[in-house]
């Protein structure tokens, strides 16, 4: 990767992100342990200095004079922190009385106070912290310690933090360099993987194995997206297919029937018939067409402001005296019950017509002579609305695959239909935010639909 396209990536930011961190976290540990060494060394230095010179100046206002340069004395001799001490005291005229100071600046002695200053000890250069006191004749007291050691250890430390900057700088960069590795890896993973499937590879997917990280998080969701995909697009292939051959078949069937009819020497007799028969196969391609748009109106959600509150006794009742006379012709025994105070939120025509689908495959499956029952019973904020019959049922490898469009159990189609009802009932029961299941009974086959329930009374 160039260097101008690296300075853009993630892995450049995150990195920059985390070193800046870095150092910053390094320059805050500096701070607190300068703090709690040099900087509490200089506060202890500065109360000694302090607590010194009142001890002489208490000496001085006690015994006098002599007896204060009798202790600087001893103090110089006792060879006790020589290689720190300063003591200097001066008599009212600026002159050297006593002490170990061979050169200093004026300011040291100008006034009382604390004072940072470059002094000569012992013919040594040094910086020093110095406490100067002024007593009533004009003579100066001053009290003070070497700091060359402790600029040493301001050094060390200043040092010490700066290698370990440039370590943490480093390790923030070797840090990069590796979850750049990483990152790649996966990325690169889930980029080769993606490409494939755009190239028409619907099969790739991302390898995942035991991680459990966020990468494998976000490639176990891309494979579900893919498989979801390439469901999908099988389903559109079968859909495109049996649309195919659903119009092919009855369109040739009707070019082959005017055709023969324009050439037969009865033309006149049968053009009537044979146009009939046409406009037939129309109807029945206008049907299909029909519920492909029944099936797109109910999944794009478009009727869902058509939703009321709808008590299902007065719905079934209907249903079951539209199709009693249907029934009777093929001696079914048609039944129909309603528990409770069984209401749902739903379009009237569109549950209506997934009934109304329903009974037909019913009457059509199961046979003369059989029973189906039509039933409606509240079960907590559900309602379970149930269409039975005692028939053949469908076989158990044909239930998944039951609401696929143009999914027919007869795949050879020599049974008329096209394929489509329970694909409605499934679009229109998904746009009212049920649940469909199919179950063989045994015999039979029992269609479920659990709909969200409706108070009535508060509509």
């Amino acid at each position: 990767m160039p260097l101008s396209d690296f300075r853009h990536s993630v892995v450049f930011r995150m990195a920059a992100g985390y070193g800046l961190l870095l150092l910053l976290s390094v320059a805050l540990i500096a701070a607190v342990f300068y703090v709690g060494t040099a900087g509490l060394l200089k506060s202890n230095i500065d109360e000694q200095l302090r607590s010194h010179t009142r001890q002489l100046v208490q000496e001085e206002q006690q015994r006098g004079m002599d007896a204060l340069t009798g202790d600087i004395h001893d103090l110089l001799t006792d060879n006790q922190d020589s290689d720190t001490e300063i003591y200097l005291l001066l008599d009212a005229h600026g002159r050297k009385t006593i002490g170990n100071l061979t050169a200093w600046p004026a300011s040291a002695v100008a006034g009382d106070g604390m004072h940072e200053l470059e002094v000569s000890r012992l013919d040594r250069h040094a910086a020093s912290r110095l406490l100067s006191h002024r007593f009533a004749d004009g003579s100066v007291l001053l009290v003070g310690r070497d700091m060359q050691d402790v600029r040493t250890l301001e050094h060390r430390i200043v040092v010490a933090f700066g290698v370990g900057g440039m370590l943490a700088l480093l390790l923030a960069g070797g840090g990069a360099l590796l979850f750049r590795t990483q990152l790649q890896r996966q990325l690169k993973a889930i980029h080769r993987t993606t490409t494939e499937v755009a190239a028409g590879r619907l099969d790739r997917r991302i390898a995942v194995g035991r991680s459990r990280d966020e990468f494998a998080i976000v490639a176990r969701d891309v494979n579900d997206m893919l498989d979801e995909i390439e469901r999908l697009m099988d389903s559109t292939r079968q859909v495109s297919n049996a649309i195919a051959h659903d119009l092919r078949t009855p369109l040739g069937r009707v070019r082959a029937a005017l055709e023969q009819a324009l050439r037969s020497p009865q033309r006149d007799a049968r053009l009537p018939r044979d146009a009939q028969y046409a406009i037939d196969e129309i109807d029945g391609l206008i049907t299909v067409l029909d519920k492909m748009l029944q099936i797109a109106e109910a999944e794009s959600g478009v009727r869902r402001g058509h939703f009321e509150a709808l008590p299902l006794d007065a719905l079934l009742g209907d249903l079951a005296e539209l199709y009693q006379p249907a029934a009777e012709l093929r001696s079914i025994s048609l039944q129909w019950m309603v528990e409770g105070a069984a209401c749902v939120m739903a379009d009237r025509h569109l549950l209506a017509g997934v009934l109304a689908n329903l009974l037909d495959n019913a009457f059509k499956y199961a046979g003369e002579g059989a029973l189906v029952v039509m039933k409606a019973q509240p079960m907590g904020e559900w309602v379970h609305i149930s269409v039975q019959d005692d028939g053949p049922g469908m076989p158990d490898a044909a239930l998944a695959r039951a609401t696929e469009r143009f999914f027919r159990v007869d795949s050879s189609r020599h049974q008329r239909g096209n394929g489509l009802g329970l694909s409605i009932v499934a679009a229109v029961v998904s746009l009212h935010r049920g649940r469909l299941t199919l179950e063989n009974t045994h015999p039979g086959l029992r269609v479920a639909i659990d709909l969200p329930g409706a108070n009535l009374s508060k509509s």
